[in-house]
């Protein structure tokens, strides 16, 4: 490098660097909510003063009443201990002077919920879209009083929350009542008022976020802008290059081999799982590793094989354990990164594929705000680590390994099998647990199996995916041997789907992938030579599943199906929904962030009608869901996201060659996104990493030469 080059580089990583400071000082020291300073409390106040605090138990809060809830409201008394007997609403009214009110509210465990009018209109800063209304009839905001967090020792004792911003100082009318399930005693929610209290202003956190991101891609432009940095790079990429050339001559080509050799380190990670012993589940995975240096696919298909029990970490030394997705996937990049380079590329991605990557990329960076100015940052950034970033690294490693692949077919083949073979292995798991009567949920009349996960539902996500997969494969078999496989696989997997009694996959998710396979089909006859064979087998596995469900639909579980007022679940969904529209429509632009949904839900959103479901994370809907989680930005990326990528699986089912696997895929996908209506759709990492899976397969022409290996 010339000397007359550093001055100006020195320059240049000193103000990035000073940049990016900025910006994560901004992000660690700016508030980012209004919040009041230090109030003094006073406990006999008669009025309401700017700038102080009025305990509940002062003589201007103490006018206090009991209203019965029934239709003929009247006034209860008080019982001796100072609290309103069940089933009636705690009512109270006081006036003040000033712009600002605030409540400082106590929040736990106990279902219940705050309204307030002021000057006979809805509270300003509480949730004015419930259309709730006082025993008096007045409108009011609605607050419940449920704490945001499930667990109480993440819970602060108190919180104040500014409830009215008036256009004058008043005076203003106040009347509030609090609802619970139970005796409410003064001091139970509310434990003081306030008007105009001293607060410090919320700042947005996203100018922290550009200046963080602007500093760090100076400082890697500064340093690649150095002629001595890619030489410093070259020693030890040499160095593995070297490494890899020699340790791959002694690793068999044979798939047979491989076979054995996956199979031993998968058996070693699952037993040091079980066992919870890092000396057997940490060999395992550096087998897998060792072999992915030759073979890449084997490590991904190995990630893919694994996901229906990635809540269970892996213990890789003594007290430290990671989450299967976090080591398959920066492993996978890893082996990816390492097998491209020194290999020649075999072919480039589709101007399509191209898409899916960019537009992943940019809901990755629309999650990444969101998360930043998500009211939870830490819960958020979690979920964009474990979902967004795990499924854009994901696909790059997928593309990556694909793109240098001598044996694309091969590769595609392992990929495919080996996630088909974690689900048989998860319906199998499911069969024990039915038997033993471990890993279920009894509800509604019905044992549901759950296999891994926490809910039934979850497990028909991932399985009805597989399932229609392996339908594809079964139907369009060109061996004995391959329809038996695959049809041993579908029987397995269907009878597990059954097991969980999933309205949504049963009704909704397998019927219509079994219809995209049954239209693309008829459409693509003339085209296809032999397609009467699988439409009569299509036809004939609708049919027996079919009758296998007429027993299901007897049950307690699907009495009342379309009946609201009969099926908590819908009633449920409907509320999910509304609330989940409301919360669009208070935060439009980036949505509340990931995993915010359960906290602003449980704290801002919660129907009464449904208090007894306050833990849902997700509205049961992709559409509300991604409105709620991502706003207006992140509704669009993902819809075209999912777009983009099913016009690359059609294109690739209606090429030169029939590409009867993408066909199954396409069949998962819509299936996924048609359940997608009343169950989760993408925010969780085994299905984000399946979506990833579905579209980023299938990047490059396929097979590469000679006949399907899945087929035959």
């Amino acid at each position: 490098m010339e000397p007359v080059l550093w001055p100006s580089t020195t320059w240049g990583l000193a103000i990035s660097g000073l940049v990016f400071l900025l910006g994560i000082l901004w992000l660690w020291r700016v508030p980012h909510s209004r919040m009041p300073t230090s109030v003094p409390i006073i406990a006999d106040a008669h009025e309401l003063q700017p700038h102080r605090g009025v305990s509940a138990t002062a003589p201007i809060l103490s006018g206090i009443s009991c209203v019965s809830i029934t239709e003929d409201t009247h006034e209860v008394p008080l019982n001796t201990s100072g609290a309103c007997p069940p089933q009636t609403i705690w009512r109270g009214q006081f006036q003040f002077t000033g712009r600002h009110l605030w409540f400082k509210l106590k929040r736990g465990d106990l279902p219940g919920y705050l309204t307030v009018a002021v000057a006979g209109q809805p509270a300003s800063e509480l949730n004015r879209l419930l259309s709730f209304q006082l025993t008096s009839g007045e409108k009011a905001g609605y607050l419940p009083l449920l704490s945001p967090y499930e667990h109480a020792y993440m819970r602060p004792e108190q919180e104040w929350f500014l409830v009215h911003k008036a256009p004058g100082s008043g005076p203003h009318h106040v009347i509030y009542e609090i609802v619970a399930d139970r005796a409410i005693g003064k001091g139970d929610f509310i434990q003081a008022a306030g008007v105009d209290l001293v607060s410090i202003p919320g700042w947005s956190r996203s100018p922290g976020l550009l200046l963080s991101l602007g500093g760090l891609l100076g400082i890697v432009v500064q340093l690649l802008s150095i002629s001595l940095w890619p030489r410093i790079l070259q020693v030890p990429v040499n160095a593995t290059v070297v490494i890899r050339q020699i340790w791959c001559r002694h690793i068999p080509g044979s798939m047979l081999i491989q076979s054995v050799w996956v199979t031993c380190g998968l058996i070693l990670v699952s037993a040091g799982i079980r066992e919870h012993s890092w000396w057997l589940s940490l060999p395992g995975v550096l087998c897998l590793g060792l072999l992915g240096l030759r073979r890449p696919a084997w490590w991904l298909g190995s990630v893919l094989l694994g996901l229906p029990f990635y809540l269970h970490p892996i213990p890789l030394l003594p007290g430290f354990a990671l989450n299967l997705v976090e080591i398959g996937v920066w492993g996978g990049a890893g082996l990816a990164l390492l097998h491209s380079i020194r290999s020649p590329s075999v072919d480039v991605p589709t101007t399509q594929s191209q898409r899916v990557q960019t537009i992943l990329l940019l809901l990755l960076l629309i999650a990444l705000f969101s998360a930043v100015e998500s009211s939870y940052p830490l819960q958020a950034f979690r979920e964009w680590r474990t979902v967004f970033l795990a499924g854009f690294v994901f696909l790059l490693a997928l593309v990556s390994v694909l793109q240098h692949s001598n044996q694309r077919d091969q590769d595609v083949g392992i990929l495919l099998t080996m996630w088909l073979a974690g689900a048989v292995v998860i319906a199998l798991y499911g069969y024990y647990s039915y038997w033993v009567g471990t890993n279920i949920t009894d509800v509604e009349g019905v044992r549901r199996i759950r296999g891994m996960y926490g809910s039934p539902n979850n497990l028909a996500l991932y399985l009805e995916r597989t399932v229609l997969v392996c339908l594809t494969l079964f139907i369009f078999a060109a061996s004995w041997r391959r329809r038996l496989l695959w049809g041993l696989a579908l029987v397995i997997q269907g009878g597990a789907i059954l097991l969980t009694f999933s309205k949504g996959a049963l009704l909704l998710g397998l019927p219509t992938g079994m219809l995209v396979v049954l239209y693309i089909t008829v459409r693509q006859a003339s085209r296809w030579p032999g397609t009467r064979r699988p439409l009569w087998l299509l036809i004939g596995v609708a049919l027996i599943g079919f009758l296998l469900l007429i027993p299901f639909l007897r049950t307690p579980r699907f009495d009342g199906l379309l009946n609201v007022r009969q099926s908590f679940p819908n009633l449920v969904r409907l509320h999910l929904w509304r609330s989940g529209l409301h919360m669009f429509l208070d935060h439009w632009f980036l949505g509340v962030g990931p995993d915010n949904f359960l906290y602003l839900y449980r704290s801002f959103y919660l129907a009464p009608a449904v208090w007894n479901e306050p833990s849902l994370n997700h509205p049961h809907n992709i559409f509300v869901d991604l409105l709620s989680r991502l706003g207006i930005l992140g509704f669009l990326g993902g819809i075209v996201f999912v777009v983009t990528g099913l016009r690359q699986l059609y294109g690739r089912i209606v090429d030169i060659q029939p590409n009867m696997p993408a066909l199954g895929c396409l069949a998962a996908v819509v299936a996924g996104i048609t359940h997608g209506q009343v169950d989760a759709s993408f925010a969780l990492p085994d299905i984000m990493l399946v979506w990833v899976f579905l579209f980023g397969i299938w990047c490059f022409p396929y097979p590469v030469q000679g006949p399907d290996p899945l087929l035959n």
